[in-house]
């Protein structure tokens, strides 16, 4: 018989799973308890901005009649997310005993709540063009895979940095450079977001100290920061302490003490913070220990401005960005001037630069259709620029192959990833959902990142949110018959706030890096894939 549980003993025992220093609202989040989940819900970015918080999802569940979950069921997941926290290390190392974010679920659980997350946000993904997902899934051409396989091997989870989105469809908020011994970025911020309603201790804010804070602080809601983790090198520490520090505190800048982070980029020199006001802040990370401000710079004065997407090229020391005013801009880094910019007809979501021709650009945005352009002309038009059709819906993410230039992917609103051979624009090589190889395969959600690895060899993309995707770019290309559909899925819970690769042990290995943002779950994923210089392991017995 399935327990009957009041409000009150629900709130007790959501919030004391929340960390202490705020207070959760329910009230605030719940739907209408006499709507049922079960009849279509109209679209709304709420369900990928704030509404898919894992603790919002589970209280929505005691009033869905829908529900694959008892409200027994959903005590006992709350119970095991209390004991998680009891006692919680800053990362965690091995899946011996719980799965990648620490929580060991009653048997059978887990798979009723994935269920249910994906009945619930099929009726919630936000879409521009309606009925775009319906049509696109008709042009999938990868539709199952035959092994699931682990490229990555799962290597830590920072199961305590609190990571957060602004814009529900941005999500280029956690980067690393070349050499990620030099840090892992991401900000921390405190505008709008409606999980922080009321701040009950000043002494931790976030996840550094402060004493200088007052409760009556009508600011408190409107900074943010700039965080940096990276390998603790202090003698004392043991070979795989982590340290955590602050890089940008808008407290301490003039112009933009109060906006949002749209987009973050880095090097192993620079560090670049979009802004929603058409701006981007700039530091110098090349000395680990002593980051500098370079300055805050603004590219528009359109009130529809937002820094979308940006990219930096050392190779011609220069910041390419992506605005939603509709233009592509070349910035030169040490003047911070503009030296070229190409006028469009849509928004720009996202670009990448072909590294064989860095005058060529692979963007996507508020079209339809991807395209790849010639970065020195004043406007995009037909003669300029080579049009890739198939998709449904707007873009959010693109990558051009750096071991192959005529490699593009692209991941799109349509809940699709589309391969891409530059020599026939017309249509793409291959189409697959994004959930492809995950738990709620059925009904994928947006697809906001995709990436080629560092090498090339690999293509990853994630959802908005609970999964990742890789697959192996030889299985597609040398598929003879048949296509050998290897996948490794990476299933969690929350909204991806980032998606990057990295090379390590001596470029012959690397490592990815997931950002993941939930209340309570959220943290940075790392994976690694193995050196190709690294000996095999044999037993032996004498």
């Amino acid at each position: 018989m399935a327990v009957q549980l009041t409000q009150e003993e629900l709130e007790l025992t959501t919030n004391s799973i929340l960390n202490p220093n705020f207070r959760f609202s329910p009230s605030e989040y719940r739907s209408n308890p006499s709507q049922s989940q079960s009849t279509p819900i109209e679209a709304s970015h709420e369900y990928e901005l704030n509404q898919s918080e894992s603790l919002t999802v589970l209280y929505n569940l005691l009033y869905d009649d829908s529900s694959y979950l008892s409200k027994t069921d959903i005590l006992s997941i709350l119970n095991s997310l209390k004991n998680r926290e009891d006692d919680l290390p800053f990362a965690i190392t091995s899946l011996a005993e719980s799965d990648l974010q620490g929580v060991k679920w009653p048997p059978g659980l887990k798979e009723k709540f994935y269920m249910d997350r994906s009945r619930v946000g099929n009726h919630n993904w936000f879409h521009n063009i309606p009925g775009s997902k319906g049509k696109a899934t008709s042009d999938i051409t990868i539709r199952s895979f035959k092994s699931n396989t682990d490229f990555f091997r799962f290597h830590k989870f920072f199961c305590k940095l609190k990571l957060h989105i602004t814009h529900f469809q941005l999500r280029n908020l956690v980067c690393c450079g070349p050499n990620i011994s030099n840090g892992i970025y991401y900000p921390l911020s405190y505008h709008h977001d409606h999980n922080l309603q009321t701040v009950q201790n000043t002494n931790i804010i976030g996840n550094h100290s402060s004493s200088n804070f007052d409760l009556n602080d009508d600011d408190y809601h409107t900074f943010f920061k700039i965080n940096r983790l990276r390998p603790d090198n202090v003698p004392s520490a043991t070979s795989d302490a982590m340290k955590l520090d602050c890089i940008i505190d808008s407290r301490d800048l003039l112009r933009n003490s109060n906006t949002r982070i749209s987009t973050l980029t880095c090097t192993d020199n620079y560090l670049a913070c979009g802004t929603f006001e058409g701006g981007y802040i700039l530091s110098d990370v090349s000395q680990p220990d002593s980051s500098k401000l370079l300055g805050e710079f603004n590219v528009t004065q359109n009130s529809d401005g937002i820094t979308n997407h940006m990219i930096i090229n050392e190779n011609n020391n220069e910041l390419i960005v992506s605005s939603n005013d509709r233009t592509l801009r070349a910035i030169d880094l040490e003047r911070n001037t503009t030296r070229n910019m190409v006028d469009l007809s849509f928004a720009i979501n996202c670009a990448s630069i072909n590294t064989h021709n860095t005058n060529e650009v692979f963007i996507t945005g508020d079209h339809l259709s991807s395209f790849i352009i010639d970065r020195r002309i004043c406007r995009m038009n037909q003669q300029s620029s080579q049009e890739f059709k198939g998709h449904n819906d707007f873009g959010f993410s693109c990558d051009w192959s750096t071991k192959d230039q005529n490699y593009l992917i692209t991941g799109n609103q349509d809940s699709c990833v589309r391969l891409w051979d530059r020599r026939k624009s017309d249509s793409s090589m291959y189409c697959w959902s994004g959930s492809l190889g995950s738990r709620a395969y059925s009904s994928g959600g947006p697809v906001r990142n995709c990436k080629f690895n560092y090498s090339g060899d690999y293509i990853a993309w994630a959802e908005s949110l609970d999964h990742v995707g890789i697959v192996q770019l030889d299985d597609l290309l040398h598929a003879q018959d048949h296509i050998q559909s290897r996948i490794q899925s990476i299933d969690f819970i929350g909204k991806c706030t980032g998606l990057n690769f990295s090379p390590i042990e001596n470029g012959n290995g690397e490592q990815l890096i997931v950002g993941v943002n939930d209340c309570p779950l959220g943290g940075i994923l790392s994976y690694k894939l193995e050196s190709r210089e690294k000996s095999l392991d044999f037993d032996f017995s004498f």
